[in-house]
């Protein structure tokens, strides 16, 4: 009975030892969380934001010109209207409101133009900017997960995205020292 236990333990523990050997053999990684957390990423994310807030300023003063034109026009209508009513000469009114009108056109056109001008330029920056931080941190990163992979001597690292179901304890999870292994440049 006693050899049977033992012949029993030593085959469970032949069949375990590869299963467990093998889980400490593959890493893992979040590739989105790296990207999120990278400081390259923030410092891009933030010249991005500020830009947009510099173009969202202008655009709000634009409109403000564009709004105080009209205000103007409409305070000139109804100053028009009274001399109409009281039979006053209304020739100077009507002259300053043709070219108020002119002038709003212009302003309502630009302030059109320069919203297009400014969201496409934005969009074209954030790709521009995205794309060449993606690309320089695609670089970076495989050389820091081939460091790290080689100091836990593992025989493969994959995206987390790419794994449908998985044990917890079937990965060394290197997420987070990529990611530190990344913002201290090393």
């Amino acid at each position: 009975m006693k050899k049977s236990l033992v012949k029993f333990l030593l085959i469970a523990g032949l069949i375990a030892c590869p299963l467990m050997v093998s889980a400490a053999e593959f890493g893992i990684i979040d590739a989105a969380q790296i990207f999120n957390k990278y400081n390259e990423t923030q410092k891009t994310k933030n010249m991005l934001e500020s830009k947009k807030a510099s173009l969202q300023t202008e655009l709000e003063k634009k409109k403000k010109e564009v709004k105080d034109l009209n205000d103007k026009y409409v305070e000139l209508a109804k100053d028009t209207q009274k001399k109409r009513d009281a039979k006053k000469d209304v020739s100077a009114n009507e002259k300053q409101m043709a070219e108020i009108r002119k002038q709003l056109t212009a302003k309502e056109t630009d302030l059109q133009k320069f919203f297009d001008e400014s969201q496409k330029n934005l969009y074209a920056l954030e790709e521009k900017e995205m794309g060449n931080l993606s690309r320089n941190l695609d670089s970076k990163v495989d050389s820091v997960i081939t460091k790290i992979a080689k100091n836990y001597k593992l025989k493969g690292v994959f995206e987390k995205r790419s794994i449908y179901w998985q044990d917890k304890n079937a990965f060394k999870d290197i997420t987070d020292e990529v990611i530190k292994a990344l913002n201290s440049g090393k």
